[in-house]
């Protein structure tokens, strides 16, 4: 018998709900697909229909809680009167309340997902397709309402938007600090410095460079257990000397285009 799409959505989002409740409990390598069919009643090959792996079910959960945001974003009738930094601390938070129910589970399915081949070798997920286009909405905001110049590579800042988002969420599993207070302080410092660079119109010549470094102190942070004074600090030269690097070739940009002005 065929089922309507609306009960399709209503199984997968059953299947989901349970598997992540099995993998919180259990472990992710503990449960079995049959065990996840038999907790949500159904048959053990409806649930192939919906999820070939268990890994699918990871990705199904980390898009479920993007949309969920990204919805909330459009039904909260102030956030067009934010300003940018508030749209982007809006965001973050919400986004860390939706995962803090199972934020055990998130901890393992993100190492999953980040050893996963098939994770991996797949470009970009309709949900982070979604979440960049908002980006570049929000982007496009600020820019209209003076708060930013124009953005020339706007799609490697959205980007970069998306690795501070991801770092975010990482350093927030790792925080015990109480209500924390420590996640409280480096999304106010990190989206304060990252708007105030934008705001500078220096960001847009060096993205890249900031992305890297972006990445690569969070990371060294996260594996050396450096707490909220050194993780700052260390961001903070860091992107001290990004902007500074992209100033530099900003300067050197109009330098060249001077020259060439007077050759001719």
């Amino acid at each position: 018998m065929r089922i309507s799409s609306k009960q399709k959505e209503a199984n997968r989002s059953k299947l989901i709900a349970v598997a992540v409740e099995l993998f919180s409990e259990q472990g992710f390598h503990n449960v079995s697909m049959k065990q996840i069919a038999k907790a949500a009643g159904m048959g053990d090959s409806s649930v192939y229909k919906y999820f070939p792996n268990k890994d699918k079910f990871l990705l199904a959960y980390h898009e479920g809680v993007l949309f969920n945001i990204l919805d909330l974003v459009e039904e909260n009738a102030d956030f067009a009167d934010f300003t940018l930094e508030e749209k982007l601390q809006f965001f973050v938070y919400n986004y860390l309340d939706e995962l803090l129910e199972n934020r055990e589970f998130v901890a393992e399915s993100l190492e999953i997902l980040r050893n996963s081949p098939s994770f991996l070798m797949q470009r970009e997920f309709p949900a982070s397709k979604a979440l960049k286009k908002k980006l570049g909405e929000i982007l496009d905001q600020a820019i209209e309402a003076g708060e930013i110049p124009d953005l020339p590579l706007q799609g490697a800042i959205t980007h970069l938007m998306v690795d501070g988002l991801l770092g975010t969420v990482l350093y927030w599993l790792q925080d015990d600090s109480e209500d924390f207070t420590q996640t409280t302080q480096f999304v106010e410092i990190t989206i304060g410095f990252f708007t105030t660079v934008l705001k500078s119109g220096v960001i847009g010549k060096g993205a890249d460079l900031v992305s890297f470094l972006f990445k690569s102190q969070v990371m060294r942070f996260m594996d050396s257990g450096t707490k909220m004074p050194g993780m700052m600090g260390g961001m903070g030269g860091a992107m001290g000397g990004a902007v500074g690097l992209a100033a530099l070739m900003k300067g050197m940009g109009s330098f060249v285009s001077r020259g060439s002005r007077h050759d001719k």
